[in-house]
C-alpha cells in the first residue's frame, strides 16, 4: 500500500523578501563590515541563492548602501526624539552621549554603527563617500540644535561630540566593560558641564 497523501514542493521558490533580507544584511555589516562580508556569507544568512539576492537588492555594494539607508534613518528618528528634548547645550549633549552608548550597547547590540565607523578599512570609494555623506548630516544635524539651543560654539562642539560618540561605537564593539563605559560617558558629561 502506497500514501498517496504525499506533498512534495515544487515551483519557483518563495522569493526574498526585501524587509527581512535587509535587517539580515544590516547585521552582518555592522559586525563584519563592508570588505569583510562576501556574497555567500549573505547568501547564507538570508537563505537565498545569489541570483535570488541580485535579483531583489543589486550586487553587494547596492545592498549596502540600501543598508546604509535604513540604518541611517532608524538612527535619525531616535536621535531626533533625543536632541528634541534637550533644553540648553549641556543637556543635548548628554542626552546624545547617552543615547550613542545606549544604541551601541543594546539597539546595535555591540556591533557596530554603519554612519560613524562604517568606512573603516572600506576600500570602495563610492560605499566610504556614502557613509562620509550620511556622517556630515549627522554632524549638521547636531550641529543646527546645538545653533537653536543657543551654542556659541556649535561646530565646535559637534565635532567634539562626534568624536566622543566615535570612540563610545569603537568600545563598545570591543570587550569592554559597560559599567566602565558609563562611567567614561559620565565623565565626559560631567567635564562638558563645567
Amino acid at each position: 500500500m502506497t500514501d498517496t497523501n504525499i506533498t512534495s514542493k515544487r515551483g519557483r521558490p518563495r522569493k526574498l523578501d526585501p524587509k527581512t533580507g535587509l535587517d539580515q544584511a544590516l547585521v552582518l555589516f555592522q559586525k563584519h563590515g563592508f570588505e569583510n562580508v562576501s556574497i555567500a556569507e549573505l547568501c547564507a544568512t538570508l537563505a537565498v541563492t545569489p541570483t535570488s539576492l541580485y535579483a531583489t537588492f543589486g550586487n553587494k555594494e547596492s545592498l549596502f548602501l540600501q543598508v546604509l539607508t535604513l540604518y541611517e534613518s532608524r538612527f535619525f528618528e531616535q536621535l531626533d526624539k533625543v536632541l528634541s528634548q534637550a533644553e540648553n547645550p549641556s543637556q543635548m549633549f548628554r542626552n546624545s552621549m547617552e543615547f550613542a552608548l545606549d544604541h551601541f550597547l543594546n539597539v546595535n547590540q555591540r556591533t557596530s554603527c554603519l554612519i560613524l565607523l562604517g568606512d573603516t578599512y572600506c576600500r570602495q570609494e563610492n560605499v566610504n563617500q556614502q557613509i562620509q555623506n550620511s556622517r556630515s548630516r549627522l554632524v549638521d544635524k547636531i550641529q543646527k540644535r546645538l545653533t537653536a539651543l543657543g551654542s556659541e560654539s556649535a561646530a565646535e562642539l559637534a565635532d567634539v561630540l562626534l568624536t566622543l560618540m566615535r570612540g563610545l561605537a569603537l568600545s563598545s564593539k570591543t570587550n569592554v566593560d559597560e559599567d566602565q563605559l558609563y562611567t567614561s560617558l559620565e565623565f565626559f558629561c560631567t567635564a562638558f558641564e563645567c
